[in-house]
């Protein structure tokens, strides 16, 4: 490699540096952090706090996610030249089961599609055929993207992407087992809590009847008092 590299090469170098797992065999997870990890180790690696730990949904299963941010992280060795901008840790039971990583636009200028695979396929090996339609309407982001390139080996699937909403690039590591309990998991909740939305919503009310009524007894005993 030159000895003087431009900005995009210099960031497709410390890509791969840092993506890169502990060995060649050992693909579930990015950087140091490993799919099935706990929320509190994840929270000790990241650098991050328990507070910043967000709960979607406690019920049938706690469903959490943690919004992370590299460059902002005390203690970063290279915060000018990481190209992650963000990635987003998901939990299911206590358990990761999805990182998704949003590269910075500004660190991957330049740089084609071709450049980022194979700069992947030097650690996860050839992509997989990206045919598979069912594997990307399953696993692929809820935004509008465009799959690059996926890898696939036992239950953990890697999948790199163009965002549009974002403009820019995008990696998912993900335990499919993992994503479809996640997944069941997230529509059992949205449809319980749509069901109990209306007791929801008459609790509300009559709490808030019984607190206006209990002010405007307070405020009675008060100006009696002032007769």
């Amino acid at each position: 490699m030159s000895r003087h590299l431009s900005p995009q090469w210099a960031c497709l170098f410390f890509l791969t540096l840092a993506i890169a797992p502990a060995s060649a065999q050992d693909v579930a997870g990015y950087r140091e952090f490993s799919l099935g990890s706990s929320v509190a180790s994840v929270v000790e690696l990241s650098g991050s706090r328990a507070a910043e730990v967000r709960t979607l949904h406690e019920r049938p299963s706690l469903l959490q996610e943690l919004l992370w941010r590299p460059r902002y992280t005390a203690g970063r060795a290279l915060p000018d030249v990481d190209p992650v901008r963000e990635a987003i840790f998901s939990f299911s039971g206590d358990r990761l089961y999805r990182i998704t990583v949003y590269y910075d636009r500004t660190r991957t200028a330049g740089l084609t599609h071709d450049d980022l695979v194979l700069a992947l396929s030097d650690i996860y090996g050839p992509p997989a055929a990206t045919t598979r339609s069912e594997r990307r309407d399953r696993f692929e982001p809820s935004e509008a993207a465009t799959l690059i390139a996926f890898w696939e080996r036992g239950d953990t699937m890697v999948s790199l992407y163009w965002s549009d909403a974002r403009a820019g690039y995008g990696l998912r590591v993900i335990s499919q087992q993992g994503e479809s309990e996640a997944r069941l998991a997230m529509a059992e909740a949205v449809a319980t809590d749509e069901r109990e939305a209306p007791a929801r919503e008459a609790a509300r009310v009559k709490k808030d009847a019984d607190d206006l009524k209990a002010a405007d007894e307070r405020a009675r005993e008060t100006n009696k008092g002032a007769f």
